[in-house]
């Protein structure tokens, strides 16, 4: 049995945060207390720190941050089931303002940031013991650090403030990233120098070691983006001490990373820090609901899933999943990978679907257990020909054809299969205890020989090869190896996307190197975007509703390129 943070959203007196909306304004107080006292008690103020952590649940394995993250870049595209086109095409008109994943999405983020004010200012009221005080303060930091960089990255310069919001505010400012990532940094470090638990795992909480995996993340964030040797150094430095510290360690099976038996991070050798889910499912959902949240748990494994319970020898089950079919990897994607030597191909993807309904076998009469093979390529005629009458096959050009967009098999895909949960309870079940990994050791290792790519090359090579070392098939591993020559931007983000596909750090990884390779790693990769992709999509359009809200329209303006 897990033991979970209850993540609940509390309403600390009458907190509107930069909106005027109907929705936000009537939210209720439903512990009927005023903030004063309660928050100054002990199980108040606890509550205000888990409500500091709500909107990581609203967040990670929902379907439209994956969206957010993954799509509309050169990983992944929409499959048929897609409910929000716009975020992966760049739709020249449909993508503006009043896009509603980046409309809830931009509320989530600074409701939390809101929170995390509270709990920072509130704790020397609280009744709490001094140790306990610079532990939650230290959480909050590092939540509110963690917050800001994701809106920042998304909707550049911004809103900004490290106070409590209470009642409705209606000027907002516009303060440059340059700005943000001060505060960023100072909390960071501030949550370094605290007392936050040096523990390999916190049950959930933010630990040092968190701490210091962000603050390399973002150290390499700002480093690529402002070439700033000092910062490149900082997150080289960073990334080693975690990797030194022996805590966490690279699995040599990529597969069972993402198996159930390892989905509690808790448990996970690779896992630095996740966020909780819980098997019961009361945890998993926040006070207040809409369609982001679904029915709480990791939604992940509905969504990459391929449209297979209509085809011949095939129906639902729970081994197979719940298609959802809302996202399927690009070619480009596909192609990244080298099967014969690299064994995150087969660790990362599902081809294979074995018959489970003979009562239904189609035209393929001799069917015996294949039902649906994905051919990584494509298939000879006397390939297709010999299996005719046995099972599907689908190659390249039945999956993609010319990979243009009216030539992509949108039901039938390549299955990202890192978040399946073949353990739910019955074959519609929605909802995964699986947790969500925020940071996994390898992406120290990466961090590590990015960072020192153009100071100690040799070592960056080094790093980059331990890693590779283990991802080798069996026996594959000198075929793995990298040279110094093998380092450049473009390889890194192949590696990169190798590793990470999939957790939610594409669109940022992209960005972070400027709006020329963003746009063309986008059109090479991605063909439903490439044709619309500009460079000031490097930043999201900021949501209608908050434009409208404010006062100061002339000051608060929407981002370049989008319709204000």
């Amino acid at each position: 049995m897990k033991t979970k943070i209850i993540h609940f959203f509390f309403i600390i007196g009458s907190i509107f945060f930069l909106f005027s909306c109907s929705d936000f304004l009537n939210e209720e107080n439903r512990n009927s207390l005023t903030s004063d006292p309660f928050y100054k008690s002990q199980s108040g103020y606890e509550s205000l720190i888990n409500s500091c952590y709500t909107p990581l649940r609203l967040w990670y394995g929902r379907e439209d941050a994956y969206g957010i993250t993954e799509t509309g870049t050169d990983l992944f595209t929409k499959a048929a089931g897609n409910t929000n086109t716009t975020l992966n095409d760049y739709d020249p008109i449909a993508f503006n303002g009043t896009n509603t994943p980046l409309s809830n999405y931009w509320k989530y983020l600074y409701r939390g940031i809101n929170s995390c004010n509270a709990a920072i200012g509130r704790a020397k009221d609280a009744a709490i013991t001094p140790e306990v005080r610079r532990q939650r303060v230290a959480e909050a930091r590092f939540l509110r650090a963690f917050y800001y960089w994701h809106i920042v990255e998304t909707w550049g310069p911004t809103h900004f403030t490290t106070e409590e919001t209470i009642g409705v505010q209606t000027a907002a400012n516009k303060t440059e990233p340059e700005i943000i990532y001060e505060q960023i940094f100072a909390d960071l470090d501030s949550c370094i120098n605290s007392n936050l638990s040096t523990k390999r795992s916190n049950d959930g909480r933010v630990t040092i070691w968190a701490a210091k995996a962000l603050k390399a993340r973002l150290s390499l964030t700002r480093a690529s983006q402002t070439n700033n040797a000092a910062l490149y150094k900082q997150a080289a430095d960073l990334a080693i001490e975690i990797i030194d510290s022996k805590l966490f360690s690279l699995n040599p099976d990529y597969k069972s990373i993402w198996s159930m038996s390892n989905a509690d991070g808790l448990n996970n050798s690779e896992v630095i820090w996740y966020v909780e889910f819980s098997n019961d499912h009361l945890y998993n959902k926040p006070e207040y609901d809409d369609y982001t949240i679904r029915n709480g748990g990791h939604n992940g494994h509905l969504l990459f899933c391929m449209k297979y319970d209509d085809q011949p020898g095939m129906k639902r089950d729970v081994a197979n999943g719940r298609p959802f079919n809302r996202y399927l990897p690009t070619l480009y994607y596909v192609n990244l990978f080298d099967e014969t030597i690299d064994q995150r191909w087969n660790g990362s993807f599902k081809q294979l679907w074995m018959m489970n309904n003979p009562a239904n076998k189609g035209k393929y009469v001799n069917m015996t257990d294949t039902a649906i093979y994905l051919y990584k390529g494509i298939a000879s005629a006397e390939q297709k020909a010999a299996v005719a009458t046995k099972y599907q096959l689908l190659d390249f050009n039945d999956l993609y054809g010319d990979n243009t967009p009216a030539k992509i098999n949108r039901l039938r895909t390549f299955q990202l299969s890192k978040f399946d949960d073949p353990t739910r309870a019955t074959m519609d079940e929605d909802r995964s205890i699986r947790d969500a990994f925020v940071f996994r050791i390898s992406e120290m290792y990466l961090i590590a020989a990015e960072a020192l790519m153009g100071s100690d090359p040799d070592k960056a090579v080094s790093y980059m090869n331990q890693l590779r070392e283990k991802r080798a098939i069996s026996g594959k591993a000198s075929e793995m190896m990298i040279t110094k020559s093998d380092m450049t931007v473009d390889f890194i983000l192949d590696e990169r996307a190798r590793e990470l596909g999939g957790e939610q750090l594409r669109w940022f990884d992209l960005k972070r190197f400027g709006k020329d390779k963003f746009v063309e790693r986008i059109k090479a990769g991605n063909p439903d975007a490439a044709n619309n992709v500009k460079t000031w999509h490097i930043v999201r359009p900021i949501p209608r509703n908050q434009l409208d809200a404010v006062f100061n329209k002339d000051e608060f303006t929407q981002n370049e390129g989008y319709v204000q």
